[in-house]
């Protein structure tokens, strides 16, 4: 399997997961928890694994130029 198509598999794990983790956080309200998690700790998951998939993306997009280019990786 290219290291392209594992990155961008990655990336759209960890972009929807920060989607149900914000969603999560939404409906906890103030002082309620989700998943025995507190909404401040939701929104942090949730900010920080959209960081992740971001991140992900840009290294799916380094490797498909790499691999158009014919460099071993």
């Amino acid at each position: 399997m290219k290291l392209s198509k594992l990155f961008h598999v990655l990336a759209a794990v960890a972009g929807w997961v920060g989607v149900i983790m914000l969603f999560s956080a939404w409906s906890a309200g103030e002082n309620g928890t989700v998943f025995g998690f507190t909404q401040t700790h939701l929104f942090t998951d949730a900010a920080i694994l959209v960081l992740v998939a971001i991140w992900m993306q840009l290294a799916t997009t380094h490797h498909m130029t790499l691999e158009k280019t014919g460099e071993k990786i």
